[in-house]
């Protein structure tokens, strides 16, 4: 049994950023004996020449199926282009998913040429047929002014609609609203209330956020184990930033129950996830023998692949960093752990697939990037492994 992932697009307000989700009928993994699983496993290419055939002759879910296969080259060669023409003839028919991936597209220039008003027609017709994605999605682009009017009050309205339809990533962004004051006055109160009903909704976002409540919000009692508890949540549901914020609340409170390597597992997986900042803090552990064993050339490693990830912003943080390590290792290791780090990153060449830099950072969102749920789960069961 497999896990077969299917892009849909959510643009989430934690950081006002865009992250990826999946079209509903490929949210499970394929049953051993679904008739797609026992065709493929006797003959790959008569599967794929049947879908063809199928999604050619206007069949909606083969039409799906192969839309995701050209996205995630899964069986197939990766061809953004395919995947766009497949998802927009599944949108044409009226599929709310495929109206929120292919406009999500056109908003990032993805298999098409970027057209945010395209991205906005398209979000507008999956949220007229229902979809809650395709309304986060339209909330945001009002909030941001993409494609539309910059209107926050509208943004709000539609993210008030979804919180009040106990949506959890529409409560959960709700209190980011509050909480960032985007379309709404300041409100902390109604924030934490907002994020605390998500969480009980098992939303890994708003998780997040009231783990980052409890350990670095000024104005808000800290408590550690609270957080790590929060943050845990967030890290199983797969988010990316739970993993990083569990992974550093563990490094900083050596003291918090927690399993023999956990932290290092949960920033490597961070930083597969393309959380450059946890690819940083790796490569100060390395270059202090703390959770680790003392490596210069592995934190040299880290540290070239943060820089990678995380280009200019990421260099002015790492800069000196990046010059003292590299001064301390002889030419060969400089070119072999250079080396392993292309390496890694070539091994992971869908993280830039799940951010946009909004430019948005606050004191309580302090990385700007903010990654995908279903897609970070579907990719933890990668270990991130640099040695």
């Amino acid at each position: 049994m497999t896990w077969e992932p299917k892009a849909r697009s959510a643009i989430a307000i934690a950081g006002l950023v865009f992250s990826l989700t999946y079209s509903s009928i490929w949210s499970q993994p394929f049953s051993a004996n679904s008739d797609t699983a026992s065709v493929s496993n006797a003959n790959p290419d008569t599967s794929l020449q049947d879908l063809r055939r199928k999604a050619s002759g206007g069949h909606l879910h083969e039409e799906l199926e192969l839309a995701g296969d050209y996205y995630t080259g899964r069986g197939v060669s990766r061809d953004l282009a395919q995947a766009a023409y497949w998802y927009k003839k599944a949108a044409d028919q009226g599929d709310p998913g495929a109206q929120v991936e292919i406009g999500y597209f056109y908003l990032t220039g993805t298999g098409v040429k970027q057209d945010t008003g395209q991205a906005v027609r398209w979000f507008e017709r999956a949220s007229a047929s229902g979809s809650h994605m395709g309304k986060l999605n339209l909330a945001v682009l009002y909030l941001r002014g993409i494609g539309v009017p910059s209107d926050p009050k509208l943004g709000f309205k539609l993210l008030n609609e979804l919180a009040n339809a106990n949506d959890p990533r529409g409560e959960a962004y709700l209190g980011m609203a509050y909480m960032l004051s985007i379309g709404v006055e300041k409100n902390m109160a109604q924030a934490e209330y907002w994020f605390l009903r998500a969480a009980k909704h098992h939303s890994p976002e708003a998780s997040y956020a009231m783990g980052t409540l409890y350990s670095v919000t000024s104005d808000h009692p800290h408590d550690p184990e609270r957080a790590a508890a929060y943050l845990r949540d967030s890290a199983n549901g797969g988010y990316i930033l739970g993993k990083h914020s569990l992974g550093l609340l563990l490094v900083n409170h050596p003291d918090l129950p927690q399993q023999r390597g956990e932290a290092v597992k949960l920033l490597e997986a961070a930083a597969a996830g393309g959380c450059w900042r946890s690819s940083i803090v790796l490569g100060i552990l390395y270059r202090d023998g703390k959770f680790v064993p003392k490596d210069p050339s592995m934190s040299y490693r880290w540290y070239r692949i943060a820089e990678s990830q995380g280009g200019n912003e990421a260099d002015a943080l790492i800069h000196h960093d990046i010059e003292v390590s590299r001064a301390a290792l002889v030419p060969e290791q400089q070119a072999q752990s250079e080396e392993a780090a292309a390496e890694w990153m070539s091994g992971h060449p869908r993280t830039n697939l799940f951010a946009f830099n909004g430019g948005n950072s606050s004191a309580f969102f302090p990385v700007e990037e903010v990654y995908s749920t279903e897609l970070a789960r579907a990719e933890s069961s990668k270990e991130a492994d640099v040695r």
